[in-house]
Parts: structure tokens; C-alpha cells; sequence
């Protein structure tokens, strides 16, 4: 196969241009200056059998047109809107892109930028770190995604997996796409504005084409309303910018997550100043599970065309290690099956949950998952549960995510551990010495810290306000209170 040669468009993931020149023979596209790009193309046009691209940058009908070669495209992503497809129908030339490999990554960040959006969590964040919380007081209420009307604009494989995971949350799912799909249980809608107008959430996952450019237009953004969310994982031009950043800017529109843009890498700055917009710079599919097996993917289509083979890639997701299978427990474990993360659990005794992995020890639990969840009571005996046995146990690559009490991490360990690198990353509500947040962790960036704000939502409040008076009722009539401790 070392004869094949191989255009890389743009040097996009280490690991695929590594793989590509020790495979094939491999020509660098930015290793000629812009201005004499045109002569590398006359000069190695015979020798140029096969394009790699990606979202970016790929194959347009003049870079087509220069080379005559020409025989496959295979791009390291799934859309393929800047592969020029009418010129490569006409002369003959197979286009590859990597569905499903990156399905489950772009799925899990469309519900993440949900979650981001409506619980203020970049916001939250930033709070901690500048030490407002110690200095100003709790931080505001937000509003929950569970339970939400979810509108999915697109039911492919993404939006498909989207609707999966936002089930698991309660969430009533709704879509758009060009023809009903046979899903009784989604609620289908004709005509993108009534879609919008019957939804909270509005996440945008369908392809880029000339039928669904600025898709999200003015009137679909007003029919999504002021207490709406846009989530756009998509493409940026499915979403008409402009008319975007005016809605945000006169709260028309409550708020956004995005991460594509339409003249990316520019994002508009009026958004940067905006507490109700998340921004992140097309980062959908990049974790490096998915980029190793977009990667792969792209090696056996270019194998494949030189040796016609078949080519498949199977995909899975993070192995899930939750202390304490309580209520909270069991509802994470819920949503995060959604994900299609197996799921561990260490509790006191064995539960009769046959699909989840039960560990008699937290050190077992910690060794068996990617990500570790702490959601029990805190006592006597789980104070310090985690520990800098634990910790070490989890491994490098493990992140620990703590919403039950501070108390139960030992919080100096963790620190130490996130410093010197021994623990890939940590998510944070709640501390050993609340509001004082060790100030060692606000400048790393594999930390999330948010102000113990785990049910800090108007509908939790609310119903817990209700539950407040309700116990004090049933107290002076007499009867049987609601939820009785002692």
C-alpha cells in the first residue's frame, strides 16, 4: 500500500498522520507555503491517489479539478458539506467519512452543553475561582434539564443517540427531520418553527446542505422564546449567526450552548461577554478514544479501497464507579446507562440491580471505572471514603466527580493528586470547608468547581419549600408526616 499516495490536508491528529506515513506514502498539504501550493498540486498531481480531510478543510472541486489521480476522499469526520460530492460523482471518486465512531462523543456533549447551559455551569465555575462565593453568598438559582421538552432538529444517528441519553433525564422528545421515523413514543412536527415553539430545548444535529443552511432562522428563534435554549452541535451554518447573537443580546432567546460556529475558528465576540451562552471551539468529537478510532477509521477505508475489504469500528463508553446507590445513586446510574456506560456500584450491601457490577470495597470500585461518582450519606464511616488509596486506584486517566459531601474526599489528597498529575480530573460541588475552596485548584484546568449548587434549580427549591410546609402542616394537624428522619 506504500504506493498510494496520500494528500493530508491539514495536520489534525498526530496519531493518523503517524499511521498514514508509515502505510502510505504521504504528502503534507501545509509543508508548501500558501502561495505555492498550486505548483505542489501540478508537481505531485500523478502521484496523489487519495484525500484525507476533515470539517475544516477537505475537497473542493479546485482541489479535485487539480488532481486527475484522484480515486477516494476520506475524511476524518462524519459531515462531509465541504466535500465537493456533484465533482466527485462525476469522476467516479469514493468519499468515505466516519459515522458512529464519533456518534456517542457529539451525543454526550449536545446533552453536556444542555446541562452547561441551564445550570450556569462555566459560570458557576468562574464564581469559585474569583471567590465571590466566599465573599458573596450562594450563587444564583438555575433551572434543571430533567424533565425538559426536548426538540431535536435532525433524527440520525446523533440525533438518535441525543434522544437516548435526554430519555434518561425525563425528557419528552420531539423532532424534525425530512420524513417521520418510526418512533412512536417522539412526537413529530412537519415544519421547524412549531417544533420550536413546542419544545425548551432546541438541539440542532442534522447535516449541512444547501435545504437546512440557516435552518434556525429569526422566526425560529422568536418561536423558541425567551426561556428557550439552542444547542447547536451540528454544523454552524445550519444556525443564521447574526440573527442568533441579536436574540441573545435582546433576550429573545435564553440561552445557547454552541459548538460550531460559521466562520470558524471566529466565533462572534458579542457572545464572549454573555452569562447565558457556552461556547465551546468544535470539540464535539474530540476526546482521545474517538479521534484513535476516527483515525482507524480512516486508515481501513484507505485500506480498504487499495485491498477491497470490508472495514467496522466498534465504539463504547466510560465505565462508571458510583459509592452510595441510593436515590441519587441510582437516578446517575440511569442517566449515564443512557450514555451506554456500564455501570459499577460499592454500597453497603449488594442491591438487586443485576445489570450493574456491585465491588465490596470503593478501592475495587475506583480500579474498575474510568469515572467515579460519589453520592452517598455522610457518616462516621463514609468520611474520607475516598481516600489517596482510592484516588491511586483510579488511575491517571480517572476523573472523580463528588456531589454528596466534601467530607467524603480527603480533600488535601485530591488536591495533591490533581497537582502532581496522579488523577486525570475532578468535577466538584461540594467541599470539606464550604464557602473556602482550596485555591491550589483554581488554576488547573481538568477541574470543574461550581458552589454546591447540586439542586439549586427553581423547580427543586420550589418543591422542597412545598415539602418544608407540608411537614409542618401534617405536624399541627397531627397526621403522618411526609418524610420523617427521627
Amino acid at each position: 500500500m506504500e504506493s498510494l499516495g496520500v494528500l493530508l490536508l491539514h495536520p489534525m491528529n498526530a496519531y493518523l498522520e503517524q499511521e498514514l506515513d508509515s502505510r502510505f506514502r504521504l504528502f503534507r498539504f501545509w509543508d508548501s507555503p500558501p502561495d505555492g501550493r498550486a505548483e505542489f498540486l501540478r508537481a505531485n498531481s500523478s502521484a496523489i491517489r487519495a484525500v484525507v480531510g476533515n470539517a475544516g478543510y477537505n475537497a473542493d472541486a479546485a482541489l479535485i479539478d487539480a488532481l486527475p489521480s484522484l480515486e477516494i476522499v476520506a475524511s476524518f469526520s462524519v459531515g462531509i458539506d465541504r466535500v465537493d460530492l456533484p465533482k466527485c460523482r462525476e469522476r467516479g471518486i469514493r468519499v468515505t467519512n466516519t459515522p458512529d465512531v464519533l456518534t456517542d462523543d457529539v451525543a454526550d456533549l449536545a446533552v453536556g452543553l444542555a446541562i452547561a447551559a441551564l445550570r450556569k455551569i462555566p459560570q458557576a465555575d468562574r464564581y469559585v475561582r474569583a471567590g465571590l462565593w466566599k465573599a458573596k453568598g450562594d450563587y444564583t438559582l438555575t433551572t434543571r434539564f430533567s424533565g425538559k421538552r426536548v426538540a431535536i432538529l435532525g433524527l440520525g444517528r446523533i440525533g438518535l443517540a441525543i434522544a437516548k441519553r435526554a430519555e434518561a433525564f425525563g425528557c419528552s422528545i420531539s423532532y424534525h427531520s425530512r420524513s417521520e421515523k418510526p418512533f412512536p413514543n417522539y412526537k413529530f412536527f412537519t415544519n421547524v418553527v412549531d417544533l420550536a415553539a413546542n419544545c425548551d430545548v432546541l438541539i440542532v444535529a442534522c447535516s449541512l446542505n444547501a435545504e437546512t443552511h440557516h435552518m434556525v432562522n429569526r422566526k425560529v428563534m422568536d418561536a423558541l422564546g425567551p426561556d428557550g435554549v439552542l444547542i447547536n452541535i451540528g454544523r454552524g451554518a445550519l444556525v443564521d449567526e447574526p440573527e442568533l447573537v441579536s436574540a441573545l443580546l435582546e433576550k429573545r432567546l435564553g440561552a445557547a450552548g454552541l459548538d460550531v460556529f460559521e466562520h470558524e475558528p471566529f466565533a462572534p465576540e458579542q457572545l464572549f461577554s454573555l452569562d447565558n451562552v457556552v461556547l465551546v471551539p468544535h470539540v464535539g468529537s474530540d476526546t482521545e478514544e474517538t479521534c484513535k478510532a476516527m483515525a482507524d477509521l480512516v486508515l481501513k477505508n484507505l485500506e480498504a479501497h487499495a485491498l477491497n475489504k470490508p472495514l467496522l469500528t466498534p465504539f463504547s463508553g466510560k465505565r462508571v464507579g458510583i459509592i452510595g446507590l441510593g436515590r441519587i445513586g441510582l437516578a446517575i446510574a440511569t442517566r449515564v446507562e443512557a450514555f451506554d456506560c456500564p455501570v459499577n456500584y460499592y454500597q453497603r450491601t449488594k442491591k438487586d440491580c443485576p445489570s450493574y457490577t456491585y465491588y465490596p470495597s470503593v478501592v475495587e470500585l475506583a480500579a474498575n471505572s474510568d469515572i467515579l461518582v460519589v453520592a452517598c450519606p455522610l457518616n462516621e464511616q463514609t468520611r474520607h471514603i475516598v481516600n489517596r488509596e482510592v484516588i491511586e486506584a483510579l488511575v491517571p486517566k480517572g476523573l472523580l466527580i463528588n456531589i454528596g459531601r466534601g467530607p467524603h474526599v480527603d480533600e488535601p489528597e485530591l488536591v495533591s493528586a490533581l497537582v502532581e498529575g496522579r488523577l486525570g480530573g475532578a468535577g466538584l460541588d461540594v467541599f470539606e470547608d464550604e464557602p473556602n475552596v482550596p485555591e491550589a485548584l483554581f488554576a488547573l484546568d481538568n477541574v470543574v468547581l461550581v458552589p454546591h449548587v447540586g439542586s439549586g434549580t427553581h423547580e427543586t427549591r420550589q418543591a422542597m419549600a412545598d415539602l418544608v410546609l407540608g411537614n409542618l402542616e401534617a405536624h399541627v394537624l397531627k397526621k403522618p408526616l411526609l418524610t420523617p428522619v427521627v
